[in-house]
């Protein structure tokens, strides 16, 4: 069967690596299909209508993998809700545009778009999201910021394993 927290662990230098420049990527591809978008609101850009949202939905994707270009590079511990719902706004980009699209060629580049772009890029980072829980579980790799604000890590605290004779020791002290 197959294991992909093996499989990526095998080849996770190499695949973040090769991430972030996928994700910039997608994002630059997507760039002239929003102007594409834009120009075919035909004046009414601002206005309301269903049109403007399809045109701020690619801005929002293309953000979003912009910076979860950015978050995988670091390892950081937000990539994986980032590429959570980057993946939400890729499924639902899919729906509304098979939703929408109209008989004919429209459809069928929905379609195409849909089952080979956005729905396989969705499920990739369903699975970077799932990947990356593990980025921010690790303290070992971060900074000790979450030290500081751990309670079982404050001095005096009840499941601090040294707290107990900490207390006793300035308690001593104090009483001298």
């Amino acid at each position: 069967m197959f294991d992909l927290r093996r499989t990526v662990a095998a080849h996770g230098p190499a695949l973040r690596r090769a991430l972030p420049i996928a994700f910039s990527a997608a994002g630059f591809l997507l760039m002239p299909w929003i102007v594409v978008l834009a120009m075919d609101v035909r004046g009414h850009f601002g206005a309301r209508n269903l049109s403007n949202s399809w045109v701020w939905l690619d801005v929002m994707e293309v953000s979003a993998l912009f910076l979860l270009a950015a978050l995988v590079r670091r390892r950081h511990r937000a990539t994986s809700p980032v590429a959570s719902a980057t993946a939400v706004l890729l499924g639902l980009d899919a729906f509304f545009d098979l939703w929408s699209a109209h008989r004919g060629s429209a459809y069928e580049l929905a379609q195409l778009l849909a089952y080979f772009a956005e729905l396989p890029s969705a499920v990739v980072l369903a699975a970077l999201s799932w990947y990356s829980l593990a980025w921010a579980a690790d303290p070992a790799r971060g900074t000790r910021a979450h030290e500081e604000h751990d309670p079982r890590r404050r001095p005096g605290s009840q499941q601090d394993p040294g707290a107990r004779e900490s207390l006793r020791r300035q308690e001593r002290l104090g009483d001298q």
